[in-house]
């Protein structure tokens, strides 16, 4: 310990007869703590930093480290969980795609106004392949994330679900980040890889997707009523409208587009993206906000992104936050060595996410 820092004294936690260390900060400080965190890895000790008041009722701060056991040596790992719900997710997918793919619109338009032959098959495949891609890839990102800062991780549990096909996939992470950069990134990378994946899913989800005159709409909507079809327009997120206007440059404003099973998997993945990335307890985004404003704003924080879900209509996301996500965050090995700048300004960036890709209101969500 003093081949890195400078230690005042130490002592004796008599909670569990782990050493503390009083130490000096220095400008060096999250370099020498990356190296001690390295030199313990072998011994399977962790090198917990934290600001703390020694003497209670003084006020004052001391940087203190506590060696603490690192987490148990990892058994061998058996995949069978999760390739079992990675394949009940592919059928759950499969199942929600061949669902959108039976619209009676699509149908109609395809036999009336395109003459085309209409083959749900494949339109339930690229339903699934694009939300599996969306979902899987997110977790992709978190799991180079984890290699890169040294993070044991498991591979992704995929999870089914109703009319979507699936509710999402997560990791588990067996071992705690090293520092707030590391925190941050494992938290920013799921969602800025689903973020982009879900942009190019619209995008072709958008090429996809038929555009009736107002005469075919006023046809199709007649046909859908006599088999009492309803086709309410979705909520769009801001981003969705402003890629739909920019492809549909120079088509009369009053041609309507249907939107096409594969968009609608680009729609899901913005909503799942943008809910994720709320900064709330150990959600994505509560990660990202727990290494920017530190332990003491972020259950602030958490509670401020809660009011704002259940104000916008997210009631249902809103309660599993508050009572699921809602608890303290653990934060990581070093909580005083502090977020990069370059971090800084991208976190606090990243927060447009949520505000371009959700829609304004989902009531039963």
């Amino acid at each position: 310990m003093k081949e890195e820092f400078a230690v005042s004294y130490a002592y004796i936690d008599a909670r569990d007869n782990m050493p503390i260390f009083v130490i000096t900060e220095d400008e060096k400080m999250k370099a020498r703590s990356a190296r001690l965190t390295e030199r313990l890895r072998p011994h399977n000790l962790l090198a917990v930093v934290r600001r703390v008041e020694l003497f209670e009722g003084t006020g004052e701060q001391s940087t203190v480290i506590k060696l603490v056991p690192g987490p148990p040596p990892r058994r061998a790992s058996n995949y069978a969980i999760n390739l079992a719900l990675f394949i009940v997710t592919v059928i759950t997918v499969l199942w929600a795609g061949w669902s959108f793919a039976q619209s009676p619109a699509l149908f109609y338009i395809y036999a009336n106004f395109l003459h085309l032959t209409y083959d749900p098959v494949i339109v339930m495949v690229e339903y699934s392949v694009a939300i599996l891609a969306i979902v899987g890839l997110h977790e992709f990102g978190h799991i180079v994330a984890s290699r890169l800062h040294h993070v044991e991780a498991s591979l992704p549990y995929f999870i089914p679900g109703i009319y979507y096909g699936t509710f999402g996939a997560l990791i588990v992470q067996r071992s705690p980040p090293p520092t707030r950069d590391s925190l941050f990134d494992l938290g920013l990378t799921g969602p800025l890889v689903g973020f982009v994946i879900s942009l190019v899913v619209v995008f072709f989800g958008m090429l996809l997707s038929p555009i009736l005159s107002s005469t075919q709409y006023s046809e199709l909507t007649a046909y859908l009523v006599t088999i009492n079809v309803d086709i309410t327009p979705l909520p769009l997120p801001l981003l969705f409208d402003w890629i739909w206007s920019l492809m549909t440059l120079g088509i009369p404003a009053n041609y309507t587009a249907l939107v096409h099973p594969v968009a609608y998997a680009g729609y899901v993945g913005f909503l799942i993206t943008g809910l994720n990335y709320f900064p709330i307890g150990q959600l994505d985004g509560g990660h990202v906000a727990r290494a920017l404003f530190g332990q003491k704003y972020h259950r602030v924080v958490s509670l401020i992104g809660v009011v704002i879900l259940f104000f916008f209509g997210y009631w249902l996301m809103a309660l599993l936050a508050f009572f699921l996500f809602s608890g303290r965050h653990p934060g990581p090995v070093d909580d005083v060595s502090p977020l990069s700048a370059g971090r800084k300004i991208v976190g606090v960036l990243s927060w447009l996410i949520p505000v371009l890709v959700l829609p304004p209101s989902l009531s039963y969500f």
